[in-house]
């Protein structure tokens, strides 16, 4: 009998491709593998960073902060009594640049600053505003503001709900009605040199208006009230005569009258157009005149402020 034997089958096992004969490359767990003449790249998959928490910025520590704002009146008149700035700031250093601002209306430059330095936090400041602190200001409408920086240096910032800014308007055409010129005889204005503002020596600037006049033409009160001060400056003022007006918050100061023609004593009480003396030559003067100084809100060297008196004059004179 013949014996007919099995075929075994030997398994052929295929060879991996490579890509240089058009197959892909299986990748390798543990890394990217580059495909030479065009084959296509495998990478291992990509692991997403963990996110890192952001570190919250601390806030700033709280500035000066403007809580009140209010101004008194809306309008200045030169020759009258000051308008008050009433203001509080708030805040945990010390105040030390606190000021106010006077800025024409449509303009970020003052014309006018009042510089109040240091100043108490927490509580209410009253500041009179006499538009002559820096310069007699000119006649129209001006933004008011309050500034300040602590002392870290932080600027002021206002509250909510809190305006910062009030329009005030300036003029100069409050005069009294019945004043009375105050040289009862012909006089002139002088020049330059006898206006208010005019330089001095020593950078002051002259306080009132010069008006020249002979000696011994009389001089009357513009107004009824009370004789404040009659003294004697050899050296400025000579013969001199402080008078507050009744009712008008405001002193007329009369200097260099004559010798021995004072007809006023302090304390008394005067009417418009009394005689209180006469045009002289003392003191530090340089010919016969009359200077004639107006000071308001508080007075004659009493926390008040000498104003340019010539709007006054001219009414007076007319």
């Amino acid at each position: 009998m013949r014996r007919t034997l099995p075929v075994i089958a030997l398994l052929a096992f295929a060879a991996p491709a490579s890509a240089g004969t058009g197959g892909a490359d299986v990748p390798p767990s543990n890394g990217p593998v580059t495909a030479d003449g065009g084959g296509a790249v495998y990478q291992a998959p990509k692991h997403k960073p963990k996110p890192k928490h952001k570190r919250r910025a601390r806030p700033s520590s709280r500035g000066p902060v403007l809580s009140s704002f209010t101004l008194r009146s809306k309008r200045l008149y030169l020759t009258g009594s000051p308008v008050t700035v009433i203001f509080r700031i708030d805040g945990r250093s010390a105040l030390r640049d606190v000021r106010i601002y006077l800025m024409p209306t449509g303009s970020r430059t003052p014309a006018s600053t009042l510089k109040l330095g240091r100043l108490a936090r927490g509580t209410a400041h009253r500041i009179r505003v006499t538009g002559t602190e820096n310069g007699v200001l000119a006649q129209g409408d001006y933004t008011v503001r309050v500034g300040a920086k602590d002392a870290r240096g932080r600027r002021l910032r206002r509250a909510a709900g809190i305006r910062s800014t009030a329009t005030l308007s300036v003029l100069r055409n409050r005069v009294p009605v019945a004043g009375r010129f105050p040289i009862a005889g012909p006089f002139t204005w002088g020049g330059a040199d006898a206006r208010f503002g005019a330089p001095r020596a020593g950078g002051r600037r002259h306080q009132g208006q010069d008006l020249v006049a002979a000696e011994g033409i009389p001089l009357v009160a513009p107004s009824g009230g009370t004789v404040k001060t009659v003294q004697y400056q050899a050296a400025g003022a000579g013969h001199y005569v402080v008078l507050t007006a009744s009712g008008e918050n405001r002193d007329y100061v009369f200097m260099h009258l004559k010798t021995g023609s004072i007809t006023v004593t302090r304390g008394q009480t005067v009417r418009t157009g009394q005689v209180i003396g006469q045009v002289g030559n003392t003191g530090r003067s340089f010919g016969a005149h009359l200077h004639f100084e107006v000071w308001t809100g508080g007075g004659w060297y009493s926390g008040g402020k000498p104003i340019d008196p010539l709007p006054l004059l001219r009414a007076w004179s007319r």
